[in-house]
């Protein structure tokens, strides 16, 4: 008791951990007055201020009056000024704020002045309302969907409530809708829609206020709701919020305390009410060597990336988006993420898929011989040299594309300024944001004026992952309405998707869901405004866990917006991170990953232990294990220094693993690391952004004729076009193709339908997916096709060349071909190729596979560029000069011959087989040339002919090929080699 009678005289600790925890406060303020305190609550007691004091020493992410910010600069000379007069900003806090909300809306009166407007981001699924994810009430870990039944006063509600609305208004109107329903009926439902945020009140302050009290307390005002409320205090403590900000520090402590008392009158909180940030006061240049070795840093972290194209969570969405609607099509986000479009990500809430594991690669078994053999040698470090660096780098399938811009936060280490000077320093990384402004958007509310107008100036001149994509603020409540003080502050970027919020205005450049739209590419998901014909790269100016706090649809537009980029996080060790020791991982002045040791509990003696068995157990495994003194316990993202020289220290260790059952001990700096800073734990947020943007393949601008909507397949029985898929192994398509499709056909006689199929591959199940042309959309056409289909492919299972037929819903590819007539030529196209296809793998013998494929792209090239000499120059300008995959010499100079167009392929038709191959090659060319017609046209808006020739190769080689891109891009490459020598060829004869 002795010790923590003394802690608690310091008035500067006992303020903070008062405002941290206040029933901490009592506890210890109650035991230090007793004359006999209870020993167990007096050892909790100290146990938890021995935390809170090491965290205000040691642990610098902001929080209350724990530690704080504030701004600084690079420039030619270092410099450190650090002053007394830190300023702690008030806010109330968000959970008080949450339940003064509340009881704004359950008082009748109030309510019935409030404006309402309908949640953006409410679906309709059946006969049911669903209110997206939203905490259960009285469990604070769980979160589901709200279900309501969507009855006609339902609807009436919710349409009209469209714009914001009186709410007395809205109640006047339903009971003029539905005259013989009651007034208590009424107000029973909009009650229970208010209740359930189906409806939202103007009390509720958007993310992009930071000012919530003063919101709330604006509306009640305008509304004439406020003197119906239990709360004319509110004006009291709005404006001692406000003259918090500006008295000194002494006097803003006794306003603070005021306030609080007037609050806790209002409304209980499991916190302090008033939420504090607090800014320092100091000042600090770095030199720029520091920000180049961030750079550095944040490369390195990027080439060696466990997902240079993304996570497999998010490569199984593309994956899954493509196979569905295609390239092109431009979806609603919640048509994509309904029940009848493709769902959630996996591991996302409420889907039955875990997030799939990734599988063990050569860079994980590398990593784990690195860590062990450092293990071995009792060696603390591994530094990255270049050859190192190349033998982690993963295997990369095309090119990895860096994010447009994040944030690095780091710890600088060196004795003193001097040192820093010299470039005597280490930069260790401790986070990396998934974009800028993410760890630093949150204070920019409580900056001088001056600081916050260039952060904001510089945040809203961020690029876009393509000069054609606009940065997007995301703006919406969390699932835990107390967190929402992490998540407010001042809008930054031009345009701001809103969901789930309250605003009184729809200004153009504030989104909403509806707005939005998912398409993709083969290389990439993107979200879309299709009426504002751009792009959308979408995140929050907060750093709220995007898995625990963040609703679903927030997380789905943050992740997606960058799912196919590098991701770039803090170093990942991947199936090495279990160990029980990880080396430092070291690149010059750059550590990208501390020392780190895993302790067990079931490696010390169990709980029943005396002190001093379990201290010598641990003392000897420190010796064995060779873990320094001084260290870091990591619990998630938090960091608490201990020393494990100190009694009370491994104390504090014993009590974390009599809880947790496991410690992660990670090494920390000597007191000479922080000597420029005079000791004190700190970390630097450095903003860092692409000096080019990433490189991906051009897109068409997106377009509203672009949208595809529920309706948009046709089911079997009732489609245009019967939609088989033929499932088994990949290695017998082309005997069934050559072979036994045109047995198929026969069935028909002399009246052939129209037809064309594709190979495909769904996770390890390959097919051949098949269309035919019925002559109606009736059950009748499609139950005799069916039925040819269906013996047909009997026998093939009967004679082990197939496995199974399923009869599947078509989803035109609109988006990517076009609709109408345009779509309808790009079908004779698709028809016209497949026959090619059979007639080629019909011959016996005929040339190389990527020599023919090659010859074909040269074909259809020219064909739709409409003259052989503007298709080669298509090929040479779209194009990629090198190949993924190794071409041998003999194939190229095969291909280069065989792809020469002189002459109607000439030289092809004299190899074997080549005549037949070309001679099918006719009916395509008059295709293409038709469907080139219609680009541009009534149906193909939004479609660029050179993203329709790029589909139509891909699609020809998925045909005659099968999934290979490495192969694929051989083809190409060999395609591009031969219109080369064409053109030479040319210009010297000119």
């Amino acid at each position: 008791m002795d010790w923590l009678r003394q802690v608690w005289v310091s008035s500067d600790i006992a303020v903070a951990i008062s405002h941290a925890s206040p029933e901490l406060a009592r506890q210890v303020k109650g035991l230090c007055s007793a004359d006999l305190p209870r020993a167990r609550e007096a050892r909790r007691a100290t146990l938890s201020v021995a935390r809170y004091l090491l965290r205000m020493t040691g642990r610098p992410t902001p929080t209350g009056l724990l530690a704080g910010v504030f701004p600084a600069v690079f420039g030619a000379d270092p410099y450190l000024h650090w002053g007394s007069e830190h300023r702690a900003v008030a806010r109330a806090d968000a959970g008080w704020l949450a339940t003064v909300a509340d009881q704004a809306e359950g008082s009748p009166g109030a309510l019935e002045q409030l404006l309402v407007v309908t949640n953006s981001t409410l679906l309709v699924r059946g006969d049911r309302v669903i209110v997206p994810y939203r905490l259960l009430p009285g469990d604070r870990a769980k979160a589901a969907e709200v279900s309501l039944l969507n009855t006609a006063p339902v609807q009436v509600a919710l349409e009209s409530a469209r714009a914001p609305i009186r709410y007395k208004d809205l109640s006047e109107k339903i009971g003029a809708s539905f005259p013989t329903a009651s007034a208590k009926s009424v107000v029973k439902l909009l009650i229970e829609l208010v209740m359930h945020r189906a409806l939202i009140t103007s009390v509720h302050a958007p993310g992009t206020e930071p000012d919530a009290l003063g919101h709330l307390l604006g509306r009640l005002m305008r509304d004439g709701a406020l003197e119906l409320t239990p709360f004319t205090d509110l004006l009291e403590i709005h404006r001692l919020l406000e003259l918090h900000h500006r008295v000194p520090a002494r006097e803003a402590r006794n306003i603070r305390a005021e306030a609080a008392v007037r609050m806790r009158r209002l409304a209980r909180s499991r916190r302090h009410p008033v939420a504090l940030d607090l800014m320092l006061d100091a000042d600090a240049v770095l030199p720029t060597e520091v920000a180049r070795e961030a750079e550095h840093a944040a490369l390195l972290l990027a080439r060696l990336s466990s997902a240079p194209h993304g996570t497999h969570m998010w490569q199984d969405y593309h994956r899954r988006f493509y196979e569905r609607f295609g390239t092109g099509s431009l979806v609603p986000v919640l048509d994509v993420v309904a029940d009848s479009g493709i769902g959630w990500p996996a591991g996302y809430p409420g889907t039955q898929e875990s997030e799939p594991r990734p599988e063990r690669t050569r860079r994980d078994e590398r990593l784990l011989s690195l860590a062990q053999a450092a293990a071995l040698d009792g060696r603390r470090e591994i530094v990255l040299d270049q050859a190192l660096l190349a033998d982690l780098t993963p295997d990369s399938k095309g090119e990895a594309r860096l994010p447009s811009h994040l944030e690095l936060c780091g710890r600088l280490y060196a004795s003193d300024l001097e040192a820093i000077q010299l470039g005597e320093f280490w930069l260790a990384v401790t986070s990396v944001s998934r974009a800028s402004g993410v760890l630093t958007g949150r204070f920019l509310g409580a900056l001088d004026p001056k600081s916050r107008d260039q952060f904001v100036s510089d945040l809203a001149d961020l690029p876009g992952s393509d000069p054609e994509t606009v940065c997007a603020q995301l703006s919406f409540p969390p699932l835990d309405p107390a967190t929402a003080h992490v998540t407010r502050t001042v809008r930054t970027l031009p345009t701001v998707i809103t969901l789930a919020e309250h605003r009184d205005t729809a200004p153009s450049d504030v989104l909403t869901v509806e707005d939005l739209a998912v398409g993709c590419d083969g290389h990439r998901l993107y979200l879309a405004a299709p009426a504002l014909g751009k792009r959308v790269e979408a995140w929050g100016m907060h750093a709220l866990n995007l898995r625990r706090h963040t609703p679903p649809l927030a997380r789905f537009l943050t992740e997606l917006s960058r799912a196919g980029c590098v991701q770039v996080t803090d170093f990942d060790w991947g199936a090495a991170t279990g160990l029980p020791f990880l080396p430092r991982l070291r690149s010059g002045r750059v550590v990208l990953s501390p020392a780190r040791w895993r302790l067990n509990s079931s490696e010390l003696p169990e709980r029943a232990a005396p002190w001093t068995a379990w201290d010598t157990a641990l003392s000897e495994w420190r010796s064995r294990r060779r873990l320094p003194s001084s260290v870091h316990l990591a619990d998630g993202d938090g960091r608490l220094p201990l020393d494990l020289d100190e009694t009370g220290h491994r104390v504090l260790l014993r009590e974390h693993l009599l809880a947790h059952h496991n410690a992660v001990l990670e090494e920390a700096p000597s007191s000479a690391d922080t000597g420029w800073c005079e000791g004190r734990a700190h970390e630097i947020v450095i903003p860092l952004c692409v000096r080019q943007s990433a490189g991906w393949p051009p897109l068409p601008r997106p377009t509203t004729k672009r949208i595809v909507r529920r309706d948009h397949g046709h089911a079997p029985g009732v489609s245009p076009v019967l939609f088989a898929k033929l499932y088994g192994d990949g290695q017998r398509q082309n005997e069934i193709l050559a072979r036994r499709l045109p047995d198929l056909f026969s069935l028909w006689g002399e009246d052939q339908p129209t037809w064309w199929f594709i190979r495909f591959r769904e996770g390890r199940d390959d097919s051949i997916r098949l269309r035919i042309a019925l002559p109606d959309a009736g059950q009748t056409a499609f139950a005799e096709a069916a039925r040819r289909v269906s013996d047909w492919a009997d026998g093939l299972c009967k004679a082990r060349l197939l496995r199974e037929v399923a009869y599947a819903t078509s989803h035109p590819e609109t988006g990517r071909w076009g609709s109408g007539e345009a779509l309808s030529a790009a079908e004779t196209v698709f028809a016209a190729d497949s026959r090619a296809v059979l007639v080629q793998l019909g011959q016996t013998a005929r040339p190389h596979p990527q020599a023919l494929a090659a010859a074909h792209f040269t074909a259809i090239t020219t064909a739709f560029a409409g003259s052989v000499e503007t298709g080669m120059e298509w090929l040479l300008n779209h194009v990629p000069a090198t190949s993924t995959a190794t071409v041998p010499r003999p194939v190229f100079s095969q291909a280069v011959r065989l792809a020469d167009p002189r002459s109607g392929f000439r030289a092809l038709r004299r190899t074997p087989g080549g005549a037949s191959i070309v001679g099918a090659w006719s009916e395509r060319s008059a295709a293409l040339a038709g469907y080139r017609a219609h680009l541009p046209g009534p149906g193909t808006e939004g479609i660029d002919p050179d993203a329709a020739l790029g589909s139509l190769l891909h699609t020809h080689f998925l045909r005659a090929y099968g999934i290979d891109p490495e192969a694929k891009s051989a083809c190409l490459y060999l395609a591009r080699a031969a219109a080369l020598a064409f053109t030479a060829r040319e210009r010297g004869r000119s």
